[in-house]
């Protein structure tokens, strides 16, 4: 019953990441077998060239995955340390706390945004202020650790909107 959850789930969600236009067979990953049980292999969006598609294809891999304060992977996840190791798989380096990942970052607009950038919330609007980062996915969706309790999940700007929005260099 579980195997057959997580094909529908991992199904369904690569549907949502392919967006509109396309194809069944782009839609409709099967689960790997891997620690922890099946994970989702999802196809990737974008051209494969695109130098941040690791760090999405990675996030999205754990989907599913707990939240644990502090986490780092690799079945257990905060935000901070989601983003950290998904952007490593792009070859890009980010420090470990979501404040400081913001201050690593060149600033965009919410109009500038494009997949593979990052939204964070802030309490003051300020670097200082950072509590919570995701890695965006475009259509107003980002892959997020959210809090605990929770598991990593794709989440929309209706469920929680981010304040300040960043592009890693």
């Amino acid at each position: 019953m579980v195997r057959i959850r997580s094909a529908v789930v991992a199904a369904v969600w690569a549907a949502v990441l392919a967006g509109p236009g396309a194809g069944p067979a782009a839609a409709a990953p099967g689960p790997v077998a891997g620690r922890g049980g099946p994970r989702a292999v999802l196809p990737a969006v974008r051209p494969a060239g695109d130098r941040l598609e690791p760090a999405i294809r990675y996030a999205t891999a754990h989907l599913g995955d707990p939240f644990a304060m502090g986490g780092t992977g690799p079945r257990r996840w905060d935000c901070s340390g989601l983003v950290q190791q998904a952007y490593r798989r792009a070859g890009v380096r980010l420090p470990r706390i979501a404040s400081d990942q913001y201050r690593a970052t060149k600033r965009i607009t919410r109009r500038a945004l494009h997949r593979g950038d990052l939204v964070f919330w802030s309490r003051n609007g300020r670097a200082s202020g950072v509590h919570h980062v995701a890695l965006y996915l475009g259509g107003e969706r980002y892959i997020e650790a959210p809090h605990p309790g929770a598991r990593v999940r794709i989440s929309t700007f209706s469920r929680y909107r981010p304040n300040l929005y960043g592009r890693p260099r």
